[in-house]
């Protein structure tokens, strides 16, 4: 199927064209599209609509269009479509609802047959139970609803969303810089993976948009954000279904599956894919990207002007709460910066140039100049509240933001900042965008979107493992492998464990001893007792043999009286491992993306706190360190009030191993569970302790 045929079309057909509803939006929106002289109208019984002919079917129009906009009904969906087949176009748009969304068992079985004839004639499908499609490139407009193809001058922005609403809300802001807008609708066709590989692709694309609920194909969703990472495209996602209540509306409303919250934020880390969770961050965060083509802040910290005192207050507090870093101002800078401020003003970032710079572009553009030209400033910001009309004092400071950059006083990226969201003056606006300065939404939303774009424009793919690990199959039943053959199975990828041993009688028990280094811990060894202490199945530090054979004996007698009917394999003895600071390291196999890697701080510690990073696997050593310094348990390892800095090369190295081992065996494993870890001082290595692999039964 060719999508430029549906989202780029030369010529379109709407079915179903009418005074009202869909059919007159669609009617409208083809006859203002650039594409007009070839647009066609078709309706059974009227003759013409707005002086445009209307032709009785599709098959009676004398040419072969691109695109047939269907505007009636579902039940009458699968006879037009075939018969578009049969007139060779190759892409539809179908408003309708009634599909599979519905969940009844005839939604489900129109879809299918709609899908069935797309199939057959190789036919691009939007929909159904979508809004459209917007092409402000080639100036086409296929959307269902009251939208009007864009007056802004510019464009970049491919927004590919899940719901019609967000779409249409986005569509009519007036300030966003769109070159296509799709509303994916059940997406079960032309899916909402294939829009977003067109995004990513497509050359008028700077940057993709995506209102996402779920996916359906996890490895083209994947491939396509690999290609946007090694391409440094910015993908911004607003990912709704964090919740409970959210991913089952997620479910109801398009039928796809909402994924753990966790799993996705975990994948957009790898992938640098950029992710909001408000609308107004998702609108800021895109237009931003957009406007700054590429100029993106490098090393150092945000300079901050504002011109007032509770300005500059708010956004040191702001600053610091959203973990945006402010730049320490050298002596070059600070003396620079007295040259264009009163002499009651002090020189601190963020910094109140008083009301003395209303007005005054030369002293404007010094000041800008001076936070450009320190080594330590990666962005500027300005606190520039742009009103609803046009404000002499802000377009004097806009005027001198724009100045400066075109004439290359200031090279490094500048965010104009309101206080509150407001009215955005188109002429205003356009003088900012058109030097590249975003103009922002209000402060806190801003502030949490100058973290993000320093941390898109720091992102390289190269230092990532973008492999994906899509599971084959998973799903079935699955078997917990006793402790000792977990570690056993681990230390054949290099993983450190205790010295262990299975005895099944005293004697074997005394006989292995001999070869082992007291104190030592001995557990019974069944997969189906997986909480081994609760069954009274654990002693620990035994130092003798004499010990030890006693709690053998006592360890066989408690759970024979606790889990009875529990199915035993003798008992684990394993040398006593000198304590450490306790991690965590887990695998759960997720039923979408696969193996994901779980880091954090172990023992008891990992239910109590929940300080744990999550990444998908396989990791390189350049990830694990960095899923590391995510915890907040980070400190533990580095030396902590006079502790020995731990051995974080081999825990390092330890992480890489159990992902490269989950990769690998990404159908069979279910689940693993390396708790706890014990990390040594640095140089001395780290040791799992204990140890679970679960694995699926594929007959």
């Amino acid at each position: 199927m060719d999508l430029k045929k549906l989202l780029k079309p030369e010529s379109i057909a709407v079915v179903g064209v009418s005074d009202r509803g869909f059919g007159r939006c669609a009617a409208n929106g083809a006859l203002e599209s650039s594409i007009s002289d070839n647009v066609y109208f078709v309706h059974t019984r009227r003759s013409e609509l707005n002086r445009k002919k209307c032709y009785p079917s599709i098959t009676a129009i004398p040419d072969c269009v691109d695109c047939v906009v269907l505007c009636t009904p579902a039940k009458t969906i699968a006879g037009l479509l075939r018969e578009a087949g049969e007139k060779g176009i190759q892409a539809a748009v179908i408003y309708a609802s009634g599909f599979a969304e519905e969940g009844t068992e005839e939604g489900k079985a129109l879809e299918a047959e709609i899908k069935a004839i797309a199939d057959q004639y190789d036919m691009a499908v939007l929909g159904p139970n979508c809004m459209g499609i917007i092409n402000n490139r080639q100036r086409v407009n296929m959307w269902g609803g009251n939208v009007s193809l864009s007056q802004n001058s510019f464009s970049g922005i491919g927004i590919v969303a899940q719901s019609g609403f967000v779409c249409s809300e986005i569509l009519s802001t007036g300030y966003f810089s769109i070159s296509y807008a799709v509303s994916s609708g059940n997406g079960n066709i032309c899916t909402l993976e294939d829009f977003l590989d067109f995004m990513v692709e497509d050359e008028e694309v700077s940057v993709v948009a995506l209102y996402l609920e779920g996916v359906r194909n996890p490895a083209n969703f994947l491939y396509s954000i690999k290609k946007a990472a090694k391409k440094h495209k910015p993908v911004v996602v607003m990912k709704t279904g964090r919740t409970e209540k959210g991913a089952a509306a997620a479910a109801s409303h398009t039928g796809s599956m909402a994924g753990s919250s966790k799993t996705f934020a975990s994948i957009f880390r790898k992938y640098g894919v950029i992710e909001t969770t408000t609308f107004e961050e998702f609108v800021c965060m895109t237009q931003a990207l957009c406007v700054l083509k590429g100029n993106y802040p490098g090393k150092g910290g945000y300079g901050m002007i504002s011109l007032s005192g509770g300005e500059s207050t708010q956004s040191a507090d702001l600053a610091i709460e959203s973990g945006v870093a402010l730049a320490d101002l050298t002596e070059e800078t600070q003396k620079a910066v007295k040259n264009f401020i009163p002499a009651f003003a002090s020189v601190k970032n963020p910094l109140d140039a008083t009301t003395a710079l209303f007005g005054d572009e030369e002293r404007t553009i010094g000041l800008l100049k001076a936070f450009n030209d320190d080594p330590g400033v990666c962005a500027i910001t300005v606190g520039a509240n742009v009103k609803y009309k046009m404000n002499p004092t802000m377009k004097t400071l806009c005027d001198a933001m724009a100045k400066a950059v075109k004439e290359g006083v200031v090279t490094k990226p500048i965010f104009a900042i309101p206080s509150l969201e407001n009215y955005r003056h188109q002429e205003t606006r356009e003088i900012l965008e058109e030097a590249g300065v975003p103009l922002m939404s209000s402060m806190e939303t801003a502030f949490r979107c100058l973290r993000k774009i320093k941390e898109f424009g720091e992102y390289q793919s190269a230092e990532r493992m973008l492999t994906a690990c899509i599971p084959v199959q998973t799903g079935c039943s699955a078997t917990a492998l006793s402790e000792y053959d977990s570690k056993n199975e681990l230390k054949r990828y290099g993983v450190p464990v205790p010295v262990q041993a299975i005895v099944r009688s005293e004697k074997e028990l005394e006989k292995v001893l001999l070869n082992m280094r007291f104190p030592v811990v001995l557990k019974i060894n069944s997969d189906e007792i997986l909480h081994k202490t609760e069954a009274g199945g654990v002693k620990l530090n035994i130092q003798s043999i004499t010990e030890a054979a006693a709690a053998y004996e006592e360890i066989l007698s408690n759970v024979k009286k606790k889990v009875p009917n529990a199915a035993t394999d003798g008992i684990l003895v394993q040398e006593m491992a000198d304590p450490g600071v306790e991690m965590i390291i887990g695998i759960t196999n997720d039923r979408q993306f696969g193996p994901m890697l779980l880091v954090g701080l172990g023992g008891i510690y990992v239910e109590i706190f929940q300080d744990i990073s999550l990444y998908p696997a396989p990791v390189n050593k350049k990830e694990a360190g960095q899923m590391l310094r995510e915890l907040k348990a980070y400190k533990l390892l580095t030396g902590y009030r006079g502790t020995a800095p731990c051995d974080l090369d081999a825990l390092e190295d330890m992480i890489v191993k159990i992902s490269q081992y989950a990769a690998e065996h990404k159908d069979h494993l279910k689940e693993m569970d390396l708790n706890p870890v014990f990390v040594y001082p640095k140089g001395q290595g780290v040791c799992a302790v204990d140890a679970l692999i679960v694995q699926y039964n594929h007959s």
